[in-house]
């Protein structure tokens, strides 16, 4: 990986003779490739010039397909353009508040269903 790409270079590359996207901080040149997606080039469009991560790990990828992902490898985010791209999913931290919540609620509910 040899550079470091803004977050406005990134979205300029949003067509199909140019089309590069954003997955867990990495950046992609797709271009080539965009004929050849399963999905159609459609489904590339909707990520060109953005932060696709979340996108691309929702279909389900295989890992062949992971794998093919990194001959389009052309560098990385800047860090200080991350926040404006989105934060990638494998930073989010998964919080457990809101079903502490719920399951308290519920414990209180049968308290006083249950009580003699």
């Amino acid at each position: 990986m040899s550079q470091v790409f803004r977050a406005e270079e990134i979205a300029a590359h949003n067509t199909e003779e140019s089309l590069w996207f954003v997955y867990k901080g990495r950046v992609y040149d797709v271009t080539k490739f965009a004929d050849q997606h399963p999905g159609g080039v459609d489904t590339l469009m909707g990520v060109a010039g953005k932060e696709g991560t979340v996108d691309f790990d929702s279909v389900g990828h295989s890992d062949s397909a992971k794998e093919d992902l990194e001959n389009y490898l052309i560098g990385t985010v800047h860090l200080e353009d991350s926040a404006k791209l989105g934060a990638p999913v494998y930073e989010q931290k998964t919080s457990y508040y809101g079903s502490a919540i719920i399951l308290i609620m519920v414990a209180i509910c049968l308290f006083f269903i249950l009580k003699p």
